[in-house]
């Protein structure tokens, strides 16, 4: 046996998929060096702190509106295309540290959003090309769990930056690195990333996803999901500070903690799906996922903060992993990078959104009822995908 198939034997995947994985991890560990920080980069910056949320919703705009016909270039031209993306990535990030006006911002967040868009979800696309039916579940849960743990020692790493040098740039510098080696990685190690399909295979895959109901409600899924992770973004450090009177380090432990228990859940739930069925394994964690936001919002102490995290940390895993899982044995082959982009869509548009409930339910009844609205938002997707997904193992075709 050679040790290719040792290895793949090992791990249930084709070896290619970690080779790939370790690539992607590479360009997320970048990311996380400086993400946390952009807020405060672009206060320091002089954009007044009321202002901030446009630069980030044009992020959450262009990615939204590139996502898709992204992934339709990819899945006709092959997933190559994304690595031309990750040396436009390490030239947008570097670039940070060059802009000086508040237009050169905003255009290098319009590239930014491009480039994502042309970089996560063919990446996901990948993944569904060289797994099977299966083993898609524990293939996407490798996946998830490089980008969690990617993501992990970025902002401590960033913060010890930014308290040594006083700036962001070596922040950018650093970040910049990590997408170049990404690229290369890929052309050496991985090389090919697939040919594509000929028009006549593709036809029009814009018709065929949208009659597939499986995979609306799927989209119609990620829309609300991520709305409530954004709406969360925003309320949870100030109930837990402002609230509850946690310390900021606590909180940067919380969040230590909530990515290991979600890297274990991600790996569980992924590889449990492909011998328990995926909608099993994406509905119940989903209800401790709104158990979870709920004691949240319940919290009257640090224990009970933490512990409700910790369920929540748990319960989160299904919409990164299982759910991609459930599109790439649903959708066909040839509309697999059309089919992430849409769901990459449908989830900025979510985020596009969250921010602007966060703020309206915050100011006007307090830090605890937006979280009761996320716990009961999680409840009514629990209802329609219990409902409306189709039982495990079948085909979205039957369903068409």
């Amino acid at each position: 046996m050679t040790p290719e198939k040792k290895a793949r034997q090992m791990v249930g995947v084709d070896i290619t998929i970690i080779l790939f994985c370790i690539a992607v991890a590479l360009a997320m560990f970048g990311e996380s060096i400086y993400i946390v920080f952009i807020p405060n980069f672009f206060s320091e910056s002089g954009i007044p702190v009321a202002e901030i949320g446009i630069f980030f919703t044009v992020f959450y705009v262009v990615n939204a509106l590139i996502s898709i016909p992204a992934g339709y270039m990819s899945d006709r031209m092959g997933r190559n295309i994304m690595i031309f993306s990750l040396f436009v990535l390490s030239v947008t990030i570097f670039s940070y540290s060059l802009a000086d006006t508040r237009g050169e911002l905003l255009l290098l967040r319009a590239l930014h959003a491009a480039t994502h868009a042309f970089i996560f979800p063919i990446s996901r696309a990948y993944v569904m090309d060289k797994s099977t039916e299966e083993n898609r579940g524990r293939a996407m849960a490798i996946y998830g769990v490089s980008f969690t743990v990617a993501g992990m020692l970025g902002p401590l790493i960033g913060g010890i930056m930014r308290e040594q040098t006083g700036g962001f740039d070596l922040l950018f510098h650093a970040a910049a690195i990590f997408p170049l080696l990404a690229a290369v990685f890929l052309l050496v190690v991985v090389r090919d990333l697939g040919k594509g399909f000929t028009m006549e295979k593709m036809k029009v895959p814009t018709r065929d996803l949208i009659i597939n109901r499986p995979f609306t409600v799927l989209l119609a899924m990620f829309v609300v999901l991520y709305c409530v992770s954004s709406v969360m973004t925003i309320i949870v450090p100030l109930f837990a500070i402002e609230g509850l009177g946690v310390s900021y380090v606590f909180l940067g432990i919380v969040s230590m903690c909530v990515g290991i228990v979600l890297t274990i859940s991600q790996f569980t739930v992924g590889t449990l799906s492909d011998r328990h069925g995926r909608k099993k394994l994406l509905i119940y964690p989903f209800i401790i996922y709104a158990a979870g936001i709920f004691l949240l919002g319940s919290s009257v102490n640090s224990s009970m903060f933490l512990g409700a995290y910790m369920l929540i940390g748990i319960g989160a895993a299904p919409y990164t992993t299982v759910a991609y899982s459930i599109i790439g044995d649903l959708v066909r082959e040839e509309q697999w990078g059309t089919a992430s982009g849409a769901a990459n869509s449908a989830s900025n548009i979510g985020m596009i959104f969250g921010p602007l409930l966060a703020s309206a339910l915050g100011g006007a009844v307090g830090l605890r009822m937006p979280l009761y609205l996320c716990s009961l938002l999680v409840v009514i997707t629990i209802a329609m995908l219990f409902i409306m997904l189709p039982p495990d193992n079948r085909r979205a075709a039957e369903f068409v």
